[in-house]
């Protein structure tokens, strides 16, 4: 499986967007979303300045793609990476002190990778490996002593474990020379769940922390990938396109209970599960033929899934903010990709990002300490 780190199709646009690669109250039924799903209005200033934490997301705003903040209770904006590279947010650590960047450029013609920490306070960027040609989707333990991504250090594609500082030891936890990709660090840090060819095609599989005890969870001759744990650990969820359109699937950590997590076919093909805090939903991103893209939810305790937005434009990269309460998701609807909020029911939907250059990307989580305001990070040297 040779897939790019980054590579997602705007549905219904002409851009390709890299994104490196997460519902509460009632919508509207499968199928028959109208323009009440867009609710009545935007949110209140009132009810905009309880919302908790930072986005941190891609702007197109300079030359190359950089990573800002916004907080969504202001919308102020802060600029976070300055590197003269293509940089793109991964997840920020558990105690949300920094961010993960991936970083990629072309360097005499090659394509390469760059795994890299990014102090929210504006500290010096940490190099937390060398570049390379593959090093991508970065997970963090619970703790945040360490990390997964994958890497091409040692063969095409490996799942490999580091500390977050610069120089650590790298330890190479798969060796199917056929490739290893997508790894997913379960919530408690024992396991890990990660996609693997080993076999011929992409299947999911789950090893301990330290690589032994590698179990295979699907077996399908079509392709699963993208493994995400819930947050509670009974579940992960999963893309395949076992069924001839790619949908999200669900299973548990032993292998059964496998299922797809929405029974109608009105939400096409789909993609970007992104779990709600509580592990009950999952909000996803679905497009059914001749439409485009709208953000989508399913209850995991069962029936249809109900659609958050109304299919008028399209709508991408649903996230969850970190009480569950509200998504955040870049649309465009305004002509321009930008980044909007919206309550977990669809309702409330209210546009946070306003720039020329596209605003995508979005990653919600609650912040140890911000930069001020027009600060950012150290400038990184280039890859």
């Amino acid at each position: 499986m040779t897939r790019d780190f980054a590579k997602q199709v705007w549905w219904g646009g002409a851009a390709r967007r890299l994104a490196v690669l997460a519902l509460l109250g009632a919508g509207c039924k499968a199928g028959t979303c109208g323009s009440g799903a867009s609710g009545s209005g935007p949110l209140s200033e009132q009810e905009r300045k309880g919302l908790p934490g930072v986005i941190a997301f891609v702007s197109e705003r300079a030359p190359q793609k950089d990573v800002w903040l916004v907080r969504p209770a202001t919308g102020e904006q802060t600029q976070l990476t300055r590197g003269p590279e293509d940089e793109y947010p991964g997840a920020p650590s558990p105690d949300g002190a920094s961010l993960v960047v991936v970083a990629a450029a072309e360097v005499q013609g090659i394509h390469v990778e760059q795994l890299r920490l990014a102090p929210l306070d504006g500290g010096p960027v940490v190099m937390l490996a060398p570049p390379r040609g593959r090093a991508r989707n970065p997970s963090w333990s619970p703790d945040g002593s360490w990390f997964v991504a994958e890497s091409d250090a040692q063969s095409f594609s490996d799942v490999v474990k580091q500390a977050p500082r610069e120089n650590a030891e790298v330890t190479r936890l798969t060796e199917a020379p056929e490739g290893n990709f997508e790894p997913s660090v379960s919530p408690d840090g024992t396991q890990v769940a990660f996609v693997s060819s080993r076999t011929g095609d992409p299947e999911i599989y789950v090893m301990k922390a330290d690589g032994t005890d590698v179990r295979r969870l699907t077996s399908f001759h079509k392709e699963d990938m993208a493994p995400k744990w819930s947050p509670d650990g009974k579940r992960i969820s999963f893309l395949s396109d076992r069924e001839g359109r790619v949908r999200v699937f669900v299973v548990k950590p032993d292998g059964t209970d496998l299922r797809a997590v929405s029974g109608s076919q009105q939400t096409g093909e789909e993609r970007e599960p992104v779990w709600s805090p509580d592990g009950k939903k999952l909000a996803f991103v679905g497009r059914a033929k001749d439409q485009k893209s709208r953000i989508w939810v399913a209850d995991m305790a069962g029936g249809e899934p109900v659609a958050l937005t109304d299919g008028k434009s399209t709508d991408d990269q649903p996230e969850w903010s970190p009480d569950g309460k509200y998504l955040a998701f870049a649309s465009e609807r305004t002509g321009d990709v930008e980044l909007f909020l919206m309550r977990a029911n669809g309702s409330g939907q209210t546009q946070l990002t306003n720039t020329k250059g596209a605003d995508w990307l979005p990653r919600w989580f609650v912040p140890k300490t911000l930069p001020p305001a027009g600060q950012g990070a150290g400038r990184a040297e280039g890859t």
